[in-house]
């Protein structure tokens, strides 16, 4: 009869210790349908956003796109593609350049370069009660039906995860927390 006690309670207690492990606290992830509103907090800015896992990189509908140098940094100013941000310029910092490849079928046949240049930002994004600060490249996605796409990387940073058959399904954006900054990535 002891034995069997002590047995049991040493599988109990191996058995709490193997769950505690393979859960890290504070690491759940939430649950996001494909489409989502999103707020970010730099540009004061509410939108609708696609979230997919197929993309790597955000992208913000940008139109206007020039860089500029101030005070020896390399900025960029550019107009935000959404109606409801009006035609305001906006000016910030340039974190880098990205190149993305392009599709075949948008390849112009004397075309030799295979990728369009972007400009990288960083952003303030917040979905539903999560906020992250990630890289978001600028491209005129005007005619695209959302302005904002969160990719991998991003879905990452919120510590999410994409249900196909949800839609709008956190809400609207309710961030307090401090944001989730982004990990310095390698930009070569």
């Amino acid at each position: 009869m002891t034995f069997r006690l002590i047995l049991a309670s040493g599988l109990v207690a191996l058995a709490s210790g193997t769950a505690a492990d393979s859960v890290p606290t504070g690491q759940h992830k939430t649950i996001y349908g494909v489409h989502e509103h999103a707020r970010i907090n730099e540009l004061d800015l509410g939108l609708e956003a696609k979230l997919d896992t197929g993309a790597v990189s955000a992208s913000l509908s940008a139109y206007d796109i020039e860089t500029f140098e101030r005070d020896g940094e390399d900025w960029v100013r550019f107009r935000v593609g959404v109606k409801s941000a009006g035609d305001k310029a906006v000016e910030l910092p340039l974190d880098h350049t990205v190149r993305i490849r392009r599709r075949v079928q948008d390849l112009h046949p004397e075309a030799e370069k295979t990728y369009t240049q972007r400009p990288v930002v960083s952003l303030t994004l917040c979905v539903g009660d999560r906020a992250a600060t990630m890289r978001v490249n600028l491209t005129d996605r005007r005619n695209f039906d959302f302005p904002l796409l969160i990719g991998s990387e991003g879905l990452a940073q919120l510590h999410s995860i994409i249900d196909p058959q949800l839609s709008y399904s956190v809400g609207a954006p309710s961030c307090n927390a401090e944001p989730v900054r982004a990990a310095q990535q390698d930009r070569s």
